[in-house]
């Protein structure tokens, strides 16, 4: 696909993707790359990084360097802060990417099931923004992008995720104001995309509820890239504490669940 932006336009710049070596992770890099920055990737799984790596230095000539992170535990966090100082220098850009979680009734949810999702992608959001972020208010600023989930209408079938994600949020909007202006913290809030890891958690049969959204079908992982390496570059240079959401329109109409009524309504 070709790129949407120029070739330089983050041109001296090095982005952290977390999750970046697949799904909408990888697909951010290959984007932020293509826009001109190098990369610093971390995920678990060392070997998705390493095949990742190799495949946008070959498509876009950017350096990529690689780091295993396992973002819900704090030590790791720093460890990768650490590497990034020595070996890659500073960090202009982070893309909060890495998260997860399983589509079940809440009444279901175990504590260890819940407890799992909120450290995931709300504590492991924030102990990645905290470190990476004071490094970037001690090292001249920087610009921090967050991939939450469409939150405000609530979320049948995920209300962990739907939780830590709305946390985040206010977390954006309230370092937004901490941190500005040397810091600038938004988040991109992506709908139903087609992602591998999508169509292996949900049932398919939730795909057919994106024809009650206005634009009527799944969204790309570059339709989500785009908008990130937008609000990484000097074009939105005036947006901070902001949402942008990606989503066909889901945030204002349409089904917006990951799983059917008659597995959360009492039917008695």
């Amino acid at each position: 696909m070709t790129s949407a932006f120029a070739s330089d336009l983050l041109q001296g710049s090095t982005a952290l993707v977390t999750g970046g070596g697949t799904g909408l992770g990888r697909e951010i890099a290959q984007a932020m790359a293509e826009a001109g920055a190098n990369l610093l990737l971390a995920a678990r799984d060392v070997e998705r990084l390493e095949t990742a790596a190799a495949e946008i230095r070959e498509t876009t000539g950017r350096r990529v360097a690689i780091h295993p992170v396992n973002i819900r535990d704090r030590a790791t966090v720093e460890a990768l802060a650490a590497f990034a100082t020595a070996e890659v220098g500073r960090v202009d850009i982070l893309i909060n990417n890495a998260g997860g979680q399983f589509p079940q009734p809440a009444r279901a949810f175990s504590e260890k099931g819940w407890k799992a999702v909120i450290d995931t992608n709300l504590t492991g959001t924030w102990n990645m923004t905290q470190v990476f972020g004071n490094l970037m208010l001690d090292g001249g600023g920087g610009v921090i992008t967050n991939i939450i989930a469409v939150v405000g209408r609530g979320f049948p079938g995920i209300a962990h995720t739907a939780a830590a994600r709305a946390g985040v949020l206010e977390l954006t909007r309230t370092l937004a104001t901490e941190w500005g202006p040397l810091v600038r913290v938004n988040c991109v809030a992506p709908g139903a995309i087609a992602t591998e890891g999508f169509m292996s958690t949900y049932d398919p049969r939730i795909a057919d509820l994106t024809e009650g959204i206005p634009i009527g079908r799944f969204g790309t992982r570059r339709e989500i890239a785009d908008p990130v390496v937008f609000l990484s570059s000097p074009a939105a240079s005036y947006i901070t504490g902001e949402v942008l959401n990606v989503s066909g329109g889901q945030q204002n109409y349409g089904r917006n669940q990951a799983i059917f009524d008659s597995q959360f309504k009492d039917k008695k």
